[in-house]
């Protein structure tokens, strides 16, 4: 319950975001152990969703990382560069 609302508040505060600010994109796994990888970084949000749509058309022309791509429940997220997915960083 606790990472759907997690996940919410991203998608919600997105669209608020500045749009100055660089623009990362992200590979939302669906495992627990690594449910974030930052994939790269745009210049703003439309380079950012362009990009995705890049790695969606390259895929779709390789039928086998498309379809290890599907099986795996991931899917590529544009975030503003002063969201962070994986949640605060643990302090020791």
């Amino acid at each position: 319950m606790i990472i759907l609302a997690s996940i919410l508040l991203l998608l919600v505060s997105a669209p608020a975001a500045h749009a100055e600010c660089a623009w990362v994109l992200w590979l939302e796994t669906g495992t627990t152990y690594t449910p974030f990888v930052a994939y790269g970084a745009n210049a703003g949000e439309k380079e950012c969703k362009e990009a995705v749509a890049q790695l969606m058309t390259d895929m779709s022309n390789d039928a086998m990382k498309l379809s290890e791509f599907l099986k795996a429940s991931s899917r590529y997220v544009c975030l503003p560069d002063t969201v962070e997915p994986r949640g605060p960083k643990e302090t020791k």
